[in-house]
């Protein structure tokens, strides 16, 4: 009887959804429209309670004792990338997780280097468009994504810096500001030029002979790469190839974006030690790689920050993404979105160390930083020193 009154229900509930829908959504099939009907009801809405073309669609959604969060953006017409968390252990015995808008063109949501989470990519139309998540050959997931009607490009997004544009731009949601139209990766900040001259001068103050450049094509790539060949040069210091044999005074500068940077660091630190390149002055990230996923890629790294992952604003940021993202980790960028929409002032530049070991000795006056905080689960950033004159 209850279940009667449930199917009557939903089928009453589809019944004047289809009513208002136009000539040819009407030709859809019976099962379509409970689908579409359920896609636009059963999702907990977790930025908000409407969905907006342009603004990252975030649902949470409980079926079969697992929770689904599925992330949309940039909601637009086009590819969209999507970000799949769940409760769910995505182990070897589990069933894929699939992602599509239709039975026909359903593929595997893949974890991606340099962040967490699980990845697809969705081409959605202009209007609303339903985006499937599966667990299971019978279990099929709608989600409704709002996305317009204005052309945009979004191969950034779906791109290889697509999960930078995602986290930034829902960090900027979630702090109650406009999500970007852009991607970070697409131009060089005034705020990470800064920080890469202080790297520069730090490792010219250390008297470091030769700098390795690591980078990618990514616009904010090219033009850090540009920023720091100059300042090696006026200096003297080499700029070298990563792949080739370090000097006696040696450092790593990664510029790339996440999926490379972790790429490449995870490749050499797979190789056999005595393969490894052995660089005296250690490997330097550029500010934006302050994601656990990247630093989990090499035994450590080094970084100018503006801010302490223990500071008030840091910790607040980390435990309201817990909150409304559970499961995803803070990441730099992120952060400096959500402080950016609250007006938090940053600190002086400093240079940190991260690490994912168990352990890390703190710097003088730092005593009570080396516990393990919710950033880096394991793990650590530690305020080592100050940068050098700039």
């Amino acid at each position: 009887m209850g279940a009667a009154v449930l199917v009557g229900g939903l089928l009453v509930g589809v019944s004047a959804y289809a009513a208002g829908l136009g000539a040819d959504d009407q030709h859809r099939t019976g099962n379509q429209l409970v689908r579409d009907w359920s896609a636009r009801t059963d999702g907990q809405q977790v930025l908000g309670g409407s969905r907006t073309p342009g603004v990252p669609s975030v649902q949470r959604l409980r079926h079969d004792d697992v929770t689904f969060t599925i992330t949309v953006a940039p909601a637009r017409p086009g590819p969209n990338l999507v970000r799949v968390d769940s409760t769910h252990d995505h182990g070897r015995s589990s069933p894929p997780v699939l992602v599509g808008t239709s039975e026909d063109d359903l593929v595997r949501a893949r974890p991606r280097p340099g962040t967490d989470g699980l990845w697809a990519v969705v081409d959605l139309p202009e209007g609303s468009g339903t985006v499937l998540v599966t667990h299971g050959p019978t279990h099929r997931l709608p989600f409704i994504v709002e996305t317009g009607t204005d052309p945009v490009d979004t191969a950034d997004w779906v791109g290889d810096d697509g999960p930078e544009c995602v986290a930034v731009a829902t960090a900027a949601v979630l702090a109650a500001g406009q999500a970007p139209t852009d991607c970070p990766a697409s131009a060089l900040t005034a705020h990470d030029a800064d920080s890469l001259r202080g790297v520069v001068d730090t490792l010219v103050d250390r008297g470091v002979e030769e700098i390795a450049v690591e980078h990618d094509e990514s616009a904010r790539s090219v033009a850090a790469y540009d920023l720091v060949r100059g300042l090696a040069g006026e200096a003297g210091v080499r700029i070298v190839r990563p792949d080739d044999a370090p000097g006696d005074r040696n450092a790593l500068v990664v510029l790339g974006g996440w999926t490379t940077a972790a790429s490449d660091l995870a490749d050499v630190s797979s190789r056999p030690l005595r393969q490894q390149p052995i660089r005296s002055d250690g490997t330097w990230l550029a500010p934006w790689l302050l994601s656990p996923g990247v630093v989990d890629s090499t035994a450590g790294a080094m970084l100018a920050l503006d801010f302490d992952i223990r500071d008030q604003g840091a910790q607040e940021f980390s435990q309201t993404l817990g909150t409304y993202f559970p499961g995803q980790l803070p990441t730099g960028p992120a952060y400096l979105a959500w402080r950016s929409v609250r007006g938090d002032a940053p600190r002086p530049l400093g240079l940190y160390a991260a690490s994912r070991a168990a352990y890390m000795p703190a710097s003088s006056g730092h005593a009570s930083h080396e516990t393990v905080v919710a950033w880096f689960p394991g793990g650590t950033v530690t305020p080592v020193g100050s940068l050098g004159a700039s």
